[in-house]
Order: structure tokens, then C-alpha cells, then sequence
């Protein structure tokens, strides 16, 4: 795992051959032989060593992304950011991303909805192992203006992201990014990769500890609740919602009971959770969904069609109860005059 330490050990006893200290050369060779790099964790840069320990403890985002500046500048690159590429149906982050990006570049970045354009986040999304920007394929004129803009405020242009997949199963990205040019930034990475994996594995434990809450699974949910959790997910307004009236309370009553038994913040989050976790997949029949005949006659009653029967049949053809074989093709002859 620490490949540099074992590069480093190996020209170091090269260079001790090379000046004549053979007992030397050959001691480090024998103590080298009995070290198990796969266990061995050695910092290259102290201070990443420090940073590492330090996110062990910490408790604040303030201070998370206070400890991704300082590793930023410990491995000699601009800004450092974190986002969450996917989660667990049952986890739902609080906070999806970190970085030491300038507060204007961020506004920028999402009043024009780069995120819908910028190639790295769908990278991230397919990516099982760490992958320098320039490696992307830029050819849509939106995404190379994109970089250009980028470029402009001085944000990259070089760039490399690394995804790392939780305990739980969560991918996380850790980006960083620099404004020299893509030859120094890749010996950078090069010199500096080691410790951004063993760090970025800190950073990534320290930010699903912080940002996450897990949820159960299985949700008891009155008609109310469900009523609205679908009616968000279809797009109806809140307006429309608080106006209509509910068995068990207001809409506002619903709302905080919702959030509660959630565990989110909007209503709006609660039917993200619901919707992955299946509740609105294949939600239980409400009263609101049953429509109840009337005794009064209809002012204009339907009149059957003459082939109202045979369109019965081609349904009956067309539809199957569950357990029951699929129709035969053949065609009868009331099913040739339904159509002719």
C-alpha cells in the first residue's frame, strides 16, 4: 500500500552500494525484507500525519472544512472539496458537500447550474478509482465553457478526484484542485497520493459522522401522512395541500408529525426517503383513493355502443388476472368484426 516508502528504502540502499557502505546497504536490505507494507502507514508529510489525527476528534463542520484548508496548503494544492456522490435509501446526509472554494465561485457555480454540466460530478458517479481531470472528455462547447470560466476566476484548471466508498456503502468524492499547469499537478499527485488516500479515508468518516442521520426502514404512516408525502412527490403545491381538510389535524400538525417520524427537516426530504425506500413505489390504497358512487341518476346516462361487447373482449384479451396464462392470439370472429 505505501509503495513510496518502499521505492524510497530501495534507493536508499542503492545509493549506499554505490558508495562503497555494503554492510550497510545489506543490513536495510535484510530489515526491508521483514516489513509488511500492507500494514504500514508512514505519512510523507508530517503534517498530514497531524491533520489525520485531528479529524479523528473533530466535531464541527467550521472545523471540518478548517482541516481540509490545512490540507490543502500540507500537500501544495488550492482548494480541497468533498461531496456526496451516493447514499444508502436509509441514510440521508444533512449536509452534501464541503470545500474551500470561494463563497462567489459557489453562488456562480449553482445560479448557472454547472453541476448539470460539470463532467467530474458524473465521473465521480461510474469512477472505482481516483482520476485526474484532464483525462475527462471535454468536447460539448457548454462544459468548455464552463472550464473556461472556471480558469478565469481561478478555480483548477488542474484537478484529480478520488472516490471512496464507505462501511456503509456510501460514495463520497474528495477533489482537489490547482492552478498549475497538468504536468507539475500530476508529480504533485504522484509525490502526495499516498497521503490524500490514507487522509481522505479521515475525511470521509469524519464528514458521514457529522453530516448523517440513519433511519429506519419500515414506516408506519397514517392515510393523512401518505396522502401528503404523495402529493409532494407528484408536485402539488403547499398551498393547495394546506387548504385541503385531513382526518387527523391540520396540515401544519401533519407536517411536523411527518418530519418527526422522518427524521427530516421539510416534507419535502421526507418523500426523498420515502420514495427510496419504497413507501411510494408501491404505496398502501388510502381512502383518497377510493371514489364513492352516488345514488343520484346522471343527468346524461351512456349509451352502449354496438361493439361495446367485443371491445370488452379485446380488454379481456389485453389484461390478465395474476395466476391466470396469457390470452391466445387467435383471432375469433366476433374479434375480426371488431375491427373490420
Amino acid at each position: 500500500m505505501i509503495g513510496w516508502v518502499e521505492a524510497s528504502l530501495y534507493e536508499a540502499i542503492n545509493c549506499l552500494a554505490r558508495v562503497g557502505k555494503n554492510e550497510l546497504a545489506t543490513d536495510l536490505t535484510r530489515l526491508l525484507e521483514t516489513l509488511d507494507f500492507e500494514e504500514l502507514e508512514v505519512f510523507r508529510d508530517p503534517a498530514s500525519e497531524v491533520i489525520a489525527d485531528q479529524l479523528l476528534e473533530v466535531s464541527t463542520f467550521p472545523d471540518l472544512v478548517d482541516l481540509l484548508r490545512q490540507f490543502s496548503e500540507a500537500i501544495g494544492v488550492a482548494h480541497c472539496t468533498l461531496h456526496v456522490v451516493s447514499e444508502l435509501p436509509s441514510i440521508a446526509f444533512t449536509t452534501r458537500a464541503l470545500t474551500t472554494y470561494p463563497e462567489e465561485w459557489v453562488t456562480r457555480y449553482f445560479n448557472r447550474r454547472y453541476i448539470n454540466i460539470d463532467p467530474v460530478q458524473a465521473a465521480a458517479a461510474t469512477a472505482e478509482s481516483g482520476f485526474f481531470w484532464d483525462t475527462l472528455q471535454v468536447t460539448d462547447p457548454n462544459v468548455r465553457a464552463f472550464y473556461h470560466d472556471a480558469k478565469s476566476r481561478g478555480i483548477g484548471p488542474s484537478g484529480y478526484t478520488l472516490p471512496i466508498m464507505t462501511e456503509r456503502g456510501d460514495k463520497i468524492a474528495i477533489s482537489v484542485s490547482s492552478p498549475e499547469d497538468r504536468e507539475r499537478f500530476r508529480d504533485r499527485i504522484g509525490h502526495v497520493e499516498q497521503d490524500l488516500v490514507t487522509v481522505g479515508y479521515c475525511i470521509t468518516e469524519a464528514f458521514s459522522r457529522l453530516a448523517s442521520e440513519d433511519r429506519p426502514t419500515d414506516f408506519t404512516l397514517t392515510d393523512d401522512q401518505m396522502v401528503i408525502l404523495r402529493a409532494v412527490a407528484m408536485g402539488l403545491d403547499e398551498a393547495e395541500m394546506r387548504s385541503q381538510s385531513y382526518i387527523y389535524g391540520s396540515y401544519a400538525t401533519l407536517e411536523r408529525s411527518i418530519c418527526s417520524l422522518f427524521r427530516t427537516r421539510t416534507v419535502a426530504q421526507a418523500a426523498i426517503v420515502a420514495a427510496r425506500v419504497g413507501l411510494l413505489t408501491n404505496a398502501p390504497l388510502t381512502k383518497a383513493d377510493i371514489l364513492i358512487g352516488s345514488s343520484r341518476v346522471p343527468a346524461n346516462r351512456v349509451v352502449t355502443t354496438p361493439n361495446a361487447t367485443s371491445m370488452r373482449r379485446l380488454i379481456r384479451m389485453r389484461n390478465v388476472m395474476p395466476g391466470e396464462s396469457e390470452p391466445q392470439d387467435e383471432a375469433s370472429p366476433d374479434w375480426h368484426r371488431a375491427f373490420t
